[in-house]
Order: structure tokens, then sequence, then C-alpha cells
């Protein structure tokens, strides 16, 4: 039998005229053998072939011009073996090109509960569990979907979702999960490994698979509203940017693995808003307090006849006078105050809030969307079962199972990461390339310093913080790719460790290409610098160890750093989502234009015009929210309006992402996933690394203990403080005489060390020792009492409310005496029963 729609001509012949559009029948050879599921229904084929199929729940697509007899005889025997299991199917071709076939599948309600039921889905209509109900919010962020108007025009034509009612049958959502899991696990050859749907689309035998969206997301006036409409008018619209979110409408559209990404965007949104206020107040009040204090140690940079020395080793080097720091001395105490320093052990121990409370909202979504029974994917993954050549008794199933060799196990681990290593050391020396760009556009200007009247370091900091975006846009278009490979050629046993592997790999990648030149700026630059004729640090590794901060410290560079990434980054990303989606839209219709109807209704191929969806969907839109997420975290003490930049951003972000999903992409998978798995360990991580970094900031970074010091040890003001971080130097000591300044004895560098005349020249000095100590001492005192309120915080506030868990052990208890009441009625009957027998044979 041939597919309906497709004639072996069709097969070698292109351009074949349109085939009739017919419904598939029953088979007359015994179907093939399906050793992957167990049936639990009764085989149901569609024998009406002059009917058409009642509705469509999922779409497979096919382009016959690549069909060859191999693949033809795939898709036949995939077919078939989907009508045995009861799935009613129909092929139609696609109006505006006869070589794409779409096949129809409908599968009646009593089938996919039964499979369901087979897969171990729990349905919402099966529902439970004691219901939580959404808190309202404030009147201006209400909704329709929020806050229902009972005598609406709206509340009337979606009476069911806006209220949330439990659906009486299995939902559209629903109906896409299990048959994509009948899919994936449905025989298309005889071999044990040739099963799949993800097989035929990878052998590209099938175009794509997709589940149909409810309706078009365009409002109409009158009739009854899908769910589709009432997300893009009330939740992927700009206009509801402040609107709080329907969640359980995109759970229940979506399903819970799109639901939780959003639920936790909205989450770390509302947990900014107090983050940025508290931010804002403290940065201004710091800079009207701290004005006088740090006007006294702006002045001494700003009129100071002091002569740096040349930033490298050449005669056409020059020496830099110390006021030409002054913009920058200036840019210092907006970011370098004592409440600054506040606001930095204040966002540590948010984080540690945020994630405690985040865990409480988590475990209360379980309880409302009936999550709490999901259990991760543990099955062995067909890929590992295809290519494990070895088999081994199990003790636990009782029978023979594929495994993989430790040895062979270590030959991937290796290479994989081996694989990340060399990945992490070019993305770091791309970070080492920029890092020398700036040193030497910073030479450069200070040799024409006197043509070219511009502020040095900050000229040198911005052009190189905007290039090293860019690298950092440009490493991001493969590293993901990158992580999949190396997973893929790991290959786990299970989904879910393959799904953590790929998860980690892509953090870890990215970890390193978005905060490398971070950590760089705030740990390591001017730290391997010794005295400038030392001509060692000119020399090795591209004289990278002469990479110097203004003398006003490397605060400022960083902040220009996270300011450019938190910005710039962020709008390319943001406006490559929105306008890249949309011109894929607009070239597919293009392409289409002349053969195609421009008022087509079928939504099957509404839907095919639509961008398609990948398996990890979500990975790229959670990985550049925890992505910032960490330089929120890691580096507030150098930039205190980072909150405040990643709420703007996220407000849009959060819609844009919505607008992509309803309005430009096909409907995904629904798939139940109990929580954000991998992710909520990475974000711990990066708790505990904030609480570590914002100490080195403040401690190393920023000058705050370095002033501290010299505050109550030298005099209470900071009169003379900036002549103790500098060095004096004899030129007469350099290889050569500058053409600059001949009449030059002495210039100075950043550092702490014995002048020329000492015994110890040019070494370091004890009071250096000193403030290493103390800095040291000021980071381990901010981490054990930022550990101590943060242990607190987090034993305090538990993962349920108390009044939930008694309503939860309340109906426990009920379901308890109902089911033991039940077996004592059956045990009560069988006693009856059997004493009935035993008079009966007396």
């Amino acid at each position: 039998m041939l597919i309906p729609g497709t004639t072996k001509s069709d097969i070698s012949n292109a351009n074949a005229d349109k085939v009739e559009e017919k419904s598939y029948t029953k088979r007359s050879e015994q179907p093939v053998e399906d050793d992957v599921i167990t049936q639990k229904v009764e085989p149901k084929i569609q024998t009406n072939s002059s009917s058409l199929i009642q509705s469509v729940d999922f779409v497979l697509v096919y382009d016959k011009k690549h069909v060859n007899e191999e693949a033809y005889n795939k898709i036949e025997t995939f077919v078939f073996n989907l009508e045995h299991k009861g799935f009613l199917l129909e092929s139609t071709p696609f109006s505006a090109n006869d070589d794409i076939n779409f096949i129809k599948i409908h599968a009646p309600t009593e089938i996919l509960v039964q499979f369901a039921e087979l897969f171990g889905i729990e349905l919402t209509f099966q529902r439970v569990d004691y219901k939580i109900r959404p808190s309202k919010p404030y009147k201006f962020m209400a909704t329709e979907l929020t806050v229902p108007d009972p005598f609406g025009a709206v509340f009337a034509r979606a009476r069911d979702t806006i209220l949330g009612i439990t659906p009486r049958t299995i939902t559209n959502a629903e109906k896409g999960l299990v048959i994509y899991k009948v899919l994936s696990q449905n025989p298309f050859g005889d071999s044990r490994h040739e099963y799949g749907i993800d097989k035929l689309i990878n052998g590209k035998v099938f175009l794509d698979a997709y589940p149909l969206h409810d309706g078009s997301w365009k409002w109409t006036e009158e009739g009854p509203l899908n769910d589709r409409q009432l997300l893009a008018r009330y939740w992927s619209n700009l206009k509801c940017w402040y609107k709080q979110q329907p969640l359980d409408v995109i759970e229940q559209y979506y399903g819970p693995e799109a639901s939780f990404y959003f639920a936790w965007v909205g989450f770390y949104n509302k947990m900014l808003l107090p983050a940025s206020a508290i931010g804002s107040v403290l940065f201004f009040l710091g800079m009207i307090s701290f004005y006088h204090t740090f006007t006294v140690r702006n002045k001494e940079i700003c009129e100071s006849n002091l002569l740096l020395c040349p930033r490298c080793l050449a005669e056409h080097c020059k020496y830099e006078p110390l006021e030409n720091s002054c913009f920058h001395a200036k840019l210092m105490y907006l970011l370098d105050n004592p409440l600054v320093i506040t606001f930095a052990a204040l966002m540590s121990i948010w984080s540690t809030i945020f994630l405690e409370l985040w865990r409480r909202e988590e475990a209360m979504l379980q309880i409302r969307w009936n999550l709490r029974s999901v259990e991760v994917d543990s099955s062995m993954r067909p890929e590992f079962e295809e290519k494990a050549t070895n088999f081994r008794f199990s003790t636990i199933t009782g029978s023979t199972e594929p495994y993989m060799p430790k040895k062979q196990l270590c030959y991937r681990y290796a290479i994989t990461s081996a694989a990340i290593i060399l990945l992490i050391i070019l993305m770091v020396l791309g970070i080492l390339a920029v890092m020398i760009y700036v040193k030497t556009v910073s030479v450069v200007l200070t040799t024409h310093a006197d043509e070219v009247k511009v502020p040095v370091g900050l000229v040198a900091s911005v052009s190189g913080s905007m290039i090293s975006v860019c690298l950092i846009l440009v490493f991001e278009m493969f590293y993901e790719k990158i992580a999949m490979w190396l997973t893929r050629m790991e290959n786990p046993r299970t989904q879910i460790e393959f799904d953590n592997s790929f998860t980690y790999k892509s953090y870890a990648l990215a970890f390193v290409n978005n905060y490398s030149v971070i950590f760089y700026l705030a740990f390591l630059k001017a730290r391997f610098y010794t005295y400038p004729g030392d001509k060692a640090i000119f020399k090795e590794a591209a004289g990278i160890g002469s990479d110097l901060c203004d003398p006003s410290g490397c605060i400022v560079e960083l902040s220009i750093q996270l300011f450019f990434i938190l910005m710039a980054k962020r709008l390319v990303l943001t406006a490559k989502q929105y306008i890249v989606p949309q011109l894929k839209l607009f070239l597919t219709k293009f392409r289409h234009r002349k053969t195609m109807d421009p008022n087509v209704t079928l939504q099957w191929e509404k839907d095919y015009l639509l961008n398609a969806v990948i398996k990890y969907h979500m990975m790229s839109e959670y990985m550049s929210m925890i992505i910032q997420y960490g330089f929120v975290t890691f580096f507030v003490a150098a930039f205190p309006p980072a909150p405040l930049l990643a709420l703007f951003n996220n407000l849009i972000e959060l819609r844009v992402d919505a607008f992509k999903m309803t309005n430009a992409f096909r409907r995904p998978v629904a798939f139940k996933v109990p929580s954000l798995a991998a992710w909520n360990g990475i974000l711990q991580g990066i708790t505990y690394i904030g609480v570590a970094t914002n100490a080195f900031v403040i401690a190393f970074t920023s000058e705050f203990v370095q002033r501290e010091i010299y505050r109550h040890s030298v005099k209470y003001n900071l009169e003379g403080y900036i002549t103790t971080l500098l060095s004096v130097y004899n030129v007469s000591e350099f290889p050569f005489t500058y053409e600059a300044r001949r009449n030059v004895s002495v210039c100075y560098y950043p550092g702490k060390r014995y002048p020329p005349d000492h015994p110890l020249r040019y070494q370091l000095t004890d009071d250096h020792w000193y403030t290493v100590t103390v800095k040291f001492l000021a980071v381990v005192l901010f981490e054990h009492i930022v550990m101590l309120i943060t242990g607190i915080i987090a034993y305090v506030i538990p993962d349920i409310p108390f009044s939930v868990k008694e309503h939860i052990n309340f109906q426990r208890d009920q379901l308890k005496e109902i089911k033991l009441k039940t077996l004592h009625d059956t045990y009560l009957k069988q006693q009856e029963t059997d004493k009935a027998n035993i008079f009966s044979e007396i």
C-alpha cells in the first residue's frame, strides 16, 4: 500500500500531479512487531476511508521530492504501526506546494488516556492533589486572565480558561505530549533499533512533526476565544510589560517546561525590584554623603605634578602626568564609596533569599500544576542502546541490558573533557588578545597625548569593551552546538543524564565566554606588574604583565565592561530574538506568495509556515538569563546599577520571548518537568560564587580596605593617600633615554616597592604585605558574616508554607481512609462469599 497522496512515480518524479486526498485504510498484511511498547490497548484501525478524521491533534510533514524507495518503506511501516495502535490518519498535500505532504493524526480520547497511563503521564483532569489558587495582583497589574470580570464580554467567551476550571478530559497540550511519546517509540523497520520519530527527522525522512496551535493568535470580536488568542492579547503583547503573567494558562497551553521558565523570569524580575530600589538609593546617597571625602582625593590627582613612568619600553614612549587621570578619578568615587560596599553585602544576602524563595515558589507551582508525582526521565536512551555493543545481566531487571565498559567510558570522557578545555583555552586567548589591544591603544594614545586631548584610559576601556562584547557574541554562535556534539559523543545512558550533561557543558563554556574578561579586570589585571625597568614583563606573554590599570584603580574599567555586556549584548540578543523570527516568517510567506492562498484557514498549513521549534528550544533562553543573574550577583560591588539595568532589560525580554512563542513559532511539545532541573544546581553554585567574588572585589579591586587602613593608621581624611599607592623609579636605570622630558630624574609607578636608594630596591615593602594580609582577613570576615546570615535565612524560610502542608496532609489522610475502607469492604465481601460457599458445600 502506498501512502495516500503519493504514488510510485512521485518518488522518482518531483513534479508529479496532485493526488486526490483520502484517508488511510486497514492493510491486510501483518503489522510490524512493536517490541518497544507493550501494547495495553486493543489495536483499532480506521476503516471508513470515505470520512475525514474528526480533528487534527498532530502533524507529520515530508517532502515527496526527497523520498526514495527506502524512505518510502520507512514511512509506510511507521504509518501502519500507528494505525495498529488505534490512531486515525489522513494525508493531504500542501496547497502551495504539491511536493510537501501532511500526515494528519487524530487519536481517540480513550486511546490517549490509556497511552498516558502506559507512559506514566498524569493528566490534568485526573488531578487529585490540593490545588493552590494564585494570589491576586495589584489592580494596575491585573488582566482578564489574572483578575476575571464576570460581567465582561471576554469572560463569557473564555469562561473555563479564565476561571481555571479543571478540564473534563485530556487537553490539547497533553494530546500532543502523549502522541509524541507514542511517535518516539513507534517502529519504522524490522530491526530493534528502527523506531522513533526523531530518528526519521534526523534522517531527513520527515521534515518535521509538531502539535497544532489551537487556532489563530489574531483577536476576533465574536465566538469563543482560544488560549492562544488570550495569551497573545494579555501576555505576549509588549503593552502588558508591567502586567502579571497568566502562568496557569501558559502551563495549560505550553506545558510545564515553558511555564517554569516564564515563572522563574517573572519571579526574578519581582526580586530585582527591591534590589534596584535599594541600589539606586545607596548609589546616590553615596555620591552625596562622601563627596567631600573624595574631593580631597580627587584634588590630589587633578592638581598633581607627578610624572608616571612610561607604559612601554621603547624610545617613543612618553611619561604620563598623573593629572591626566583626573576624569577617571572623578568617576571612581561614584562606584567605590562605603554605601556601595554595603550594597554589595546586601546583594550577597539577597541572592540567598532569592534562591530560597524561588525553591518555595517552585514547590508551590509543582502543587498548583499537579507535578509532584512527575519523575525525571531515567529511561535508557535509544541512541545509547543502539551504540552500546556490550551486554550484561542486570540483577535489578533480571534481563540482559546493554552497557558501556569503564574503559570506553573513560575514553569518551577524556575526549570530551579535552575538547572542553581546548575550547576554554581558545576563549581565554581571545580575551587575552582584547586585553593586549587595550594595552596597545593605551600606549599609542599616551604617546600622542599632546596631539590627541582625550582621556586615554577611558577610550582604551570603551573600545576594548565593545570588541570583547563582539567576541562573546561570536563564541555564543558555536558553543551550544559544540556542547551538543560532545554530549552525543559521550553518549550518556539515560535521558536525564544526557540533559544534565548538555546543560553543564553549555554553561561551563558560557561561563568562560562571558565572565573571562570580567574576572581578568577584577582580579588579574596589573597583578603581575613589577617595576618599569623589568624587561621580562614587557616581553613574556605578549607583554600582558605590563598591563596596568589607571592610577585611580581598575574598578572604573570593570564597570565600563559590565555596562557594555549588560546593555549592548542584551540589546543585540533581544533584537535578534524579535527580528530574526519575523524575518524568517516574511521570507517563508514571500517564497510561497504565488502559489498559496493568502486567506488560508487550514491550521496545519498555517503552522507549517511558522518557525520550527528545536528540541532544546528553552536552553538558550535559560542560558541568557542565568548568565545575566551571574553578572548581577558576582560583580554588583563594581557596578551598583546592574540590578536596575537587568530589570529594565528583563521586562522587555520576557514579552519578546512570549511574543516569539505565541506568534512566530510552532507549538512545542508540552513536556512535563517537575522543576528547573540542572539549572537549580547552577543557581545555587552562582549564589556561593557570588559571595566570594563580591568579597574579593571589595577587598582587592576597590580601594575600600586600603583607604580604611590609611584613614585609621595615618590620617582621618585622605590627604596624601595617593602618594602611598605609588613607588619611585630612577629613570637613569632605563636602557635608553626617553626623548620626552630628558631632564626627568625619577618617575612613579603603581605599587608599594622600596625606592632605588634602598638596599632592597624595587622589592615589595612590608606595608604591601600588611595590606594584603588585611585584605584577605576582610574577605574571610565578609564571607563568614554573609554565609552565617544566609544560613539562618535558608533555615527560616520553609520550602512549603505550613498552611499548604496541612491541606496536603489532610488530603492524604482522607485518601488513606478511603483506600482502607475500600479494602475493608472488599475483605468483608470476600468473607461473606467464603462463608456462603462453605455452607453450600455442607
